[in-house]
């Protein structure tokens, strides 16, 4: 959806600045609303499950509905959509960077060799969601000062530099990756990968770190004596997986055992084990060993 939208949009502006025909220029300016919260909910897909993810939908789209209606008010048009246009973009900015900031461990729904790379893509979501806030502020101005032909120039010169920035960002992801598996292959660094994530198994082995279902990477690290990135460097590329999956095993394995030798109900076996909800608990369950809590129960009573 994201992608039709912006497809949509630079057909418009093309139309507008390139041909003159600006007959859909509120159209143009009312998609450029929905531009912000539609990339942020896009990364929000690849951290947060389906039924969140579907509440946090309904709400940004009412808010950008609501920002959509907010353009029909008795107020000059191109001030007032410039405006409601700066502040989507200024406030989702803020959001797409907190949202960054979680790190690659926070991209739980994606495969756990591609969460560094899309970090990056977020980093640079981010990075031009705030340039544009900037260069549509210039091109507003320029209007207001009526100058249309300055404003045109601006608007090339920030295309240019958008192609040329999204083809840096390409070439930064694919150096990112290249290193990321030349690391794989040395012998050195792995070592001490090793040792941080023996470290981090033994803490959490004999503590029951685990157990604790508000547990996060930055905890587990200042356990550890490392760094936040150094903590999830190490587990990605020595145990293949983020900090989330890797304490998740641990969980697993006590639920598995609470299944196995006690009569406890599902229910109090999942908050036992660390799980902080049921869907969560039985979809990484049925994903570890290939059955329900409750068919390796009596998979395993049956075999007693």
């Amino acid at each position: 959806m994201l992608l039709t939208v912006l497809v949509i949009e630079a057909v418009l502006v093309g139309m507008r600045f390139a041909f003159g025909f600006d007959q859909f220029v509120i159209v143009q300016r009312t998609l450029a609303i929905w531009i912000s919260p539609l990339s942020y909910l896009s990364f929000l897909a690849l951290s947060e499950p389906a039924e969140r993810l579907r509440r946090l939908m309904v709400l940004h789209g009412a808010i950008a509905l609501t920002a959509s209606g907010v353009l029909l008010l008795p107020v000059p048009i191109f001030t007032l959509i410039d405006g409601v246009v700066a502040v989507s973009f200024g406030v989702y900015t803020v959001l797409l960077v907190q949202h960054w900031r979680r790190g690659p461990d926070a991209l739980s729904q994606i495969p756990t060799g591609v969460t560094g790379r899309w970090n990056r893509i977020e980093a640079g979501a981010a990075g031009a969601m705030f340039a544009t806030l900037v260069i549509d502020g210039g091109i507003a101005l320029l209007f207001f000062w009526a100058d249309v032909e300055a404003a045109a120039r601006l608007l090339s010169l920030a295309t240019l530099a958008g192609l040329a920035g999204a083809a840096g960002l390409v070439l930064w992801i694919g150096r990112a990756d290249r290193k990321a598996s030349e690391e794989r292959q040395q012998g050195t660094p792995s070592e001490e990968f090793a040792n941080v994530v023996a470290a981090a198994r033994t803490i959490l082995a004999d503590q029951e770190l685990f157990r604790d279902d508000t547990l996060t990477a930055s905890r587990l690290a200042r356990r550890v004596g490392v760094p936040d990135r150094e903590l999830s460097r190490a587990i990605n590329l020595a145990a293949g997986m983020s900090v989330s999956q890797f304490v998740n095993q641990f969980r697993l394995e006590e639920a598995a055992r609470l299944l196995r030798e006690t009569e406890d109900p599902v229910t109090q076996v999942l908050e036992a084990a660390g799980f902080l909800t049921r869907s969560n608990f039985y979809k990484e369950f049925q994903k570890r060993f290939d059955l329900s809590p409750g068919a390796y129960r009596k998979k395993h009573q049956a075999a007693a």
